[in-house]
């Protein structure tokens, strides 16, 4: 594979490798989100190497701005691991997952300069938010129960349209922001996953909104006759066939 990637990116314009190197992370995400929804094996095998190619040929690129190789990559993660794992490859126990999960975090937050550090900015915000709230819970700087979760929620919904009232755009972005965070951090107490459950949000609605695109077009009018209260009338019997 590296002896192929060395030879095809010779044939790649300077302006395509660029592209790739500044997407690069943004592929590997949404490659890794694709992998989650995929059951078959077949297609789980092809997604698993267009995610291999990213680091990969991502590698390639580096290498030729004379910055580090494929192996050095490897070196790296194969030193992380170890230095991570002493109940296995050094003298230290760890009876339990619970205690292997709390060494391996022990050790990463001595390798980094904050709590926070490590979480990726190209995360989709849902996921970014949740991670940033795992990590900040992992010190202690986490509510006590569900009710401080919900009043926390309800404060951040009645500020936010206190700044819908007043008008102002960016004080309104500021506050639906924090309602959105706040929703995460109560999807994470209910052990929701807020990705997933909007993402099937999404499937629903697309669902339900074909129900009346079918309806629609049975009628044989178009959308702009039918007043909000039928398509409406659409939406509630698309409910009842997908609830």
């Amino acid at each position: 594979m590296i002896k192929t990637l060395k030879a095809s990116s010779k044939l790649v314009s300077n302006w395509r490798l660029k592209r790739f190197s500044t997407s690069a992370t943004r592929s590997i995400s949404s490659q890794g989100a694709r992998q989650l929804s995929i059951k078959g094996s077949r297609a789980l095998k092809e997604e698993l190497g267009d995610l291999l190619l990213q680091p990969v040929f991502h590698a390639r690129l580096t290498e030729e701005e004379g910055r580090f190789n494929i192996d050095d990559v490897v070196d790296h993660l194969c030193k992380k691991l170890i230095k991570r794992h002493p109940h296995v490859f050094g003298e230290e126990e760890a009876k339990t997952a619970e205690e292997v999960l709390k060494n391996w975090e022990k050790r990463k937050l001595e390798e980094r300069n904050s709590v926070l550090e490590g979480v990726p900015k190209h995360l989709p915000a849902l996921m970014r938010a949740e991670k940033l709230q795992k990590k900040a819970a992992k010190v202690g700087f986490d509510w006590k129960d569900l009710k401080g979760v919900k009043e926390k929620v309800l404060e951040e919904w009645k500020e936010f349209w206190e700044a819908l009232e007043r008008g102002n755009r960016e004080e309104i972005e500021h506050e639906f922001g924090d309602l959105l965070f706040a929703l995460v951090n109560l999807a994470r107490f209910l052990n929701i996953d807020p990705e997933e459950a909007l993402q099937k949000a999404n499937e629903r609605f697309i669902k339900r909104f074909s129900h009346v695109e079918r309806r629609v077009k049975e009628s044989g009018k178009p959308w702009e006759e039918f007043t909000l209260e039928e398509l409406d009338r659409f939406w509630e019997e698309a409910k009842k066939h997908n609830p």
